[in-house]
C-alpha cells in the first residue's frame, strides 16, 4: 500500500471523496502543518507522494527527508511554494491541476466586473444604512455600460480564455498579454494581443488578472504600472495576491488614479486588518463601491471542488504506478524519476 500525504490542508469529510480512489491502493494521512517540523520525519521518509495546499513551503530541507517520494501534486493550479527545481534533480516530479475551477474563477472574475459596473453591492450596502434617502440610482460610483469598453486580461491560459470569451459575449473588446501563449490564439479568439502589458495597461477600460505567481509576476501591478493606467479603470484579481502590489494599489485608489479594484486574492489571507487598503474596505466613506474583497472563492464550487480532489489523488497514483504523468510543471529539472 503506497502512503499519500496530505501534509497542509484538513482531511475534508473523512476523505469521503479520496477513499474510492484509494481502495487497496494507498493509505491516506492529512495535517494541518505550517512547518516541516509539524510532521514527524518517520512520516516524511516513507511518503510515496504529497498533495500539498497552500500553506507549507516544500524546500531543500524538507525535499532531503522525502526519501521515497515519488510525485508531488499541488491541490489546485499556482506551484510557488514547491521548489520545482530541487524537486526534479531529486527525482520528484511536480505536478498540478490546471483544469480544474476554470469555469468558476472565470464566472467570478466577471461577476466582479459586473458588480462594478452595476452597483450591485454598493446599491445593497447603502439602502441597508438608510432605505428611503439612499433610494436613489445615482449614487452608485461605477456604473458603467460594458459594450465596446475594453477588458485587459493578464494571462491567457485555461482561465484567461475562459474570461475572454465570456467577456466578448458581453459586448466587450478584449486585448491580452501573454508572452507565453503561441502566435495565433489571438486570431483563434478575434482578440487582441499586446506583448508588453505597459501597452496593455494603457489602453483597458478593466484589467483581470490570469497568470500564475512567479519571479516575473510578484507585483507585476505595482506603482510604475498603476501610473499608465487609465484613471477609470478597475482592476480584478482572481490568480493569485502577490502579482499586485496592494499598497501601491491603496495609493492609487486615493489618489484616483484606480477607479476601483476587486481581490478575491491577497498577499496575506487572511489579510492584516490594519493595513491601509483593508482599513480603507472596512470603515472608509471614500472606499464604498471601490473596494470589494472574497475569501479566495473564486475556485469553489462543490462540483468542482471534488472534480479537484479527485483529480489531485489519481494524478499520484497514476504516476507511481506508471501509467501516465500528467501537468509535470517541472519536467526540464526531472532527469531521472523515482
Amino acid at each position: 500500500m503506497y502512503s499519500v500525504i496530505y501534509p497542509d490542508m484538513l482531511a475534508r469529510d473523512n476523505f469521503a471523496v479520496e477513499k474510492p480512489i484509494a481502495k487497496n491502493k494507498c493509505n491516506l494521512t492529512a495535517f494541518q502543518a505550517k512547518q516541516m517540523e509539524d510532521v514527524t520525519d518517520d512520516i516524511w521518509h516513507n511518503a510515496d507522494a504529497l498533495v500539498t495546499g497552500l500553506t507549507l513551503k516544500i524546500n531543500t530541507p524538507l525535499i532531503n527527508k522525502l526519501h521515497k517520494c515519488k510525485i508531488i501534486t499541488r491541490l489546485g493550479v499556482g506551484f510557488d511554494l514547491i521548489d520545482i527545481e530541487t524537486c526534479g534533480k531529486s527525482g520528484i516530479a511536480v505536478c498540478n491541476v490546471p483544469d480544474y475551477g476554470t469555469y468558476e474563477v472565470a464566472d467570478h472574475a466577471i461577476a466582479l466586473i459586473l458588480n462594478f459596473a452595476r452597483g450591485i453591492s454598493y446599491y445593497n450596502q447603502i439602502l441597508k444604512k438608510d432605505l428611503i434617502s439612499n433610494w436613489d440610482f445615482s449614487k452608485a460610483p461605477n456604473i458603467d455600460r460594458l459594450t465596446n469598453k475594453t477588458l485587459g486580461i493578464i494571462g491567457l491560459g485555461r482561465i484567461g480564455t475562459a474570461c475572454a470569451l465570456r467577456a466578448k459575449a458581453l459586448g466587450l473588446k478584449v486585448k491580452f498579454f501573454d508572452p507565453y501563449v503561441p502566435d495565433g490564439q489571438e486570431k483563434a479568439l478575434n482578440i487582441e494581443r499586446f506583448d508588453c502589458v505597459e501597452d496593455l495597461a494603457q489602453s483597458a477600460d478593466y484589467i483581470s488578472i490570469h497568470c500564475l505567481a512567479n519571479n516575473e509576476t510578484n507585483k507585476l501591478v505595482n506603482a510604475d504600472l498603476i501610473k499608465l493606467f487609465k484613471s477609470n479603470v478597475i482592476i480584478v484579481n482572481t490568480a493569485r495576491g502577490v502579482i499586485i502590489d496592494i499598497d501601491a494599489v491603496y495609493d492609487g485608489l486615493k489618489l484616483n488614479q484606480i477607479k476601483a479594484v476587486g481581490l478575491d486574492v491577497l498577499p496575506n489571507e487572511p489579510p492584516n486588518k490594519d493595513h491601509p487598503l483593508i482599513k480603507a474596505w472596512r470603515n472608509e466613506e471614500w472606499a464604498e463601491g471601490r473596494i470589494i474583497i472574497t475569501p479566495h472563492s473564486a475556485f469553489y464550487s462543490p462540483e468542482g471542488l471534488v472534480f479537484l480532489r479527485e483529480k489531485s489523488l489519481k494524478t499520484c497514483l497514476n504516476h507511481i504506478e506508471g501509467i501516465r504523468t500528467v501537468n509535470c510543471v517541472n519536467t526540464e529539472y526531472l532527469i531521472k524519476p523515482r
